[in-house]
């Protein structure tokens, strides 16, 4: 039963024979998506792709990876923290593709499974979520598939243990009034365990923190790559505002690495470092127009740009002629999107030569220089000695050296690896790798 809205009339809704405030629910929703843009703007962006709609026919909320349906009934009781921990949870399922991965499955044990896997993200970031939350930290790290894996053989077992103490049970009915009391307790507790089982296959939110479904072509059918695109940019881009202004958390940088990187070739991966190392200026000033028809108020971005970028080239003679000018042109492309000074510094055992380079230089081309071994400490000791402190170091190599710096640098380290035939990634002691393939 629905009171119709008029002047200075707020609409009620009736829910379990309580009176709910609509408009409030929706108010806090809206409150808590604005809130969590200075906290955790990551989320914040994702959030804004999600419409939003009303569903008395949830007990919490869900989402499908286009809708954000909720419960005001449940909303109206979450604190702010919580409603803002839940917020983070729902964007979380379409973030991790949850809704596009479940095709046959059980969707209350996938449910279950992705619950799993996002929370102690969530809680790692500092979230506060909802009261009935699922957590296990010996499960954090695994997909959604095989914590799902995990849970159906745990039901199974628990299901053959069953099994075997009820014809245990039956057996020992004869000898007597004991064996009786005991048969009778075990099926009291198998009651009660079908009866809770049955709880959470009614309630598609057995994690109690918003519910995953289906997305158009899930289930088997396919996987939308269309709309996928559509969240692989917008989680790259969200992540680019989040670093900006420094607030992604290391748990989120790993999900996303995770998500994309075996998604993407080398060349958006290694436009992805740039991206994540440039320095982004924004102003409240001057609002981002996007979102005020949301009625919120958002900063935008007036530059991004990089000060040092140094590009180290391996010029053992490992490197051929076709990686350096298919590399040089990838970068020449990157830096003509951010003002930067580039530093290049072709390297084999020593220091052959050193460029300079400004975006007006553009478009880089790469040549051999050297021929010897490979060592990679000689041009991070010439950085130093030049008290140069580079935004990022990308370096062109195929991994085959004679020594590492003893420490890490205090900048960002890429390794491009020219792998060829090579599938096994080698070891490093600190940086990211990209294969050049």
């Amino acid at each position: 039963m629905h009171f119709l809205p008029g002047p200075h009339v707020t609409l009620i809704s009736w829910y379990n024979g309580k009176m709910v405030n609509d408009q409030q629910a929706l108010t806090r929703i809206k409150r808590a998506r604005t809130a969590l843009i200075l906290r955790h703007p990551f989320f914040a962006t994702l959030s804004l792709r999600l419409r939003l709609r009303e569903d008395y026919n949830c007990s919490t909320a869900w989402t499908d990876g286009r809708v954000f349906g909720y419960n005001p009934h449940y909303i109206n009781m979450l604190s702010k923290e919580k409603l803002e921990g839940m917020t983070a949870h729902i964007v979380m399922h379409p973030a991790c593709n949850h809704h596009k991965r479940r095709a046959q499955r059980d969707p209350v044990t996938w449910n279950k499974a992705c619950d799993l896997v996002i929370n102690s993200i969530l809680l790692d970031a500092g979230f506060t979520l909802p009261d009935g939350y699922l957590l296990r930290e010996e499960l954090a790290d695994q997909s959604a598939e095989k914590v799902y894996d995990i849970l159906e053989a745990e039901e199974v077992g628990n299901s053959s243990r069953d099994e075997s103490n009820t014809e245990i049970e039956e057996d020992d009915e004869q000898h007597g009034e004991k064996q009786e009391d005991n048969e009778r307790e075990s099926g009291q507790q198998q009651d009660s365990e079908n009866q809770s089982e049955e709880e959470s296959a009614e309630n598609g939110d057995p994690g109690m923190a918003g519910e995953v479904r289906d997305g158009d072509g899930a289930g088997g059918i396919g996987e939308g790559t269309g709309e996928q695109d559509e969240w692989n940019d917008a989680i790259i881009q969200a992540a680019i505002n989040a670093r900006g202004v420094g607030k992604l958390p290391a748990s989120i940088e790993r999900l996303i690495d995770r998500r994309l990187s075996p998604r993407l070739d080398w060349r958006e991966l290694l436009a992805r470092f740039v991206e994540r190392n440039a320095r982004s200026d924004y102003s409240w000033i001057t609002p981002n127009r996007r979102y005020l028809h949301k009625d919120l108020y958002l900063p935008s971005l007036r530059n991004c740009e990089i000060d040092n970028v140094v590009i180290a080239v391996d010029s053992s003679g490992s490197i051929d002629d076709g990686e350096l000018a298919l590399f040089g042109a990838e970068i020449s492309h990157i830096f003509t999107l951010y003002p930067a000074n580039i530093h290049i510094i072709y390297c084999d055992n020593r220091i052959q030569k050193v460029v300079h380079l400004t975006r007006s230089d553009l478009p880089v081309k790469l040549e051999p220089a050297g021929g010897g071994g490979t060592d990679f400490r000689p041009v991070f000791s010439w950085l130093e000695q030049e008290n140069i402190k580079p935004s990022c170091l990308i370096y062109l190599t195929d991994l085959e050296t004679l020594g590492y710096p003893e420490y890490p640098p205090p900048y960002p380290v890429l390794w491009v690896w020219s792998n060829r035939e090579k599938t096994q990634t080698p070891p490093l002691p600190f940086g990211e790798i990209i294969p050049l393939s």
